[in-house]
């Protein structure tokens, strides 16, 4: 399997399926943009929410073969594994496919995923255990505080400034690698100072 992160900003993506299972895939899908489509007669209580609000467009009835034409990323997600495998069968060559039941039957695998603003961590068992994946994701959660979403704007601030008014090639590296002492992460003043000192 080859990682990578993927950018769905206004592409058009099919959750088929109402229930928990759907209901975390959407959750995941929810914040990127995308035009989200979930088809299912019926809906759990969060994901009727998510239509109510207009997060989610809900088509309220049976999958239908037609439902996968344009869309560029698919999830089956019904607790009906022959209505998984036709969902499958709509999809043309090309189309992102994730089958629930079936990894075997996808093409891509949700991974479990570490958000800490510019920081992003995905782990994935490529569908051996999505408990493990849960649980190492846990203890990721633990290391990576809150802190570092505010230490990533940082870093992303000093290379910017390092690259604009370093000219020495030997100093540059020195600084960059100064970005990853253990006191920038942890203190805004000593982020401050260090920003200060970049001529």
């Amino acid at each position: 399997m080859y990682p990578i992160v993927l950018n769905i900003e206004n592409k058009r993506v099919l959750v088929v399926g109402g229930g928990k299972v759907a209901t975390q895939k959407t959750k995941m899908l929810l914040g990127q943009n995308a035009e989200i489509t979930v088809v299912s007669p019926a809906l759990t209580e969060t994901l009727h929410t998510y239509a109510l609000n207009h997060q989610i467009q809900w088509r309220e009835r049976d999958f239908v073969q037609s439902d996968t034409k344009d869309a560029f990323l698919v999830i089956a997600a019904t607790n009906n594994r022959n209505v998984n495998a036709l969902v499958r069968e709509s999809c043309f060559d090309g189309q992102l496919v994730n089958v629930v039941d079936s990894p075997e039957a996808s093409n891509f695998y949700n991974m479990a995923f570490l958000d800490r603003g510019k920081l992003k961590i995905a782990i994935s068992t490529e569908g051996a255990s999505p408990l493990l994946a849960k649980q190492i994701k846990q203890d990721l959660n633990d290391f990576f505080d809150d802190g570092y979403e505010d230490y990533l704007n940082f870093l992303l601030a000093a290379r910017e400034k390092i690259k604009l008014t370093v000219n020495d090639e030997e100093r540059k590296y020195t600084l960059l690698q100064e970005l990853l002492q253990d006191k920038l992460r942890k203190n805004e003043e000593e982020r401050q100072l260090f920003l200060s000192s970049i001529y």
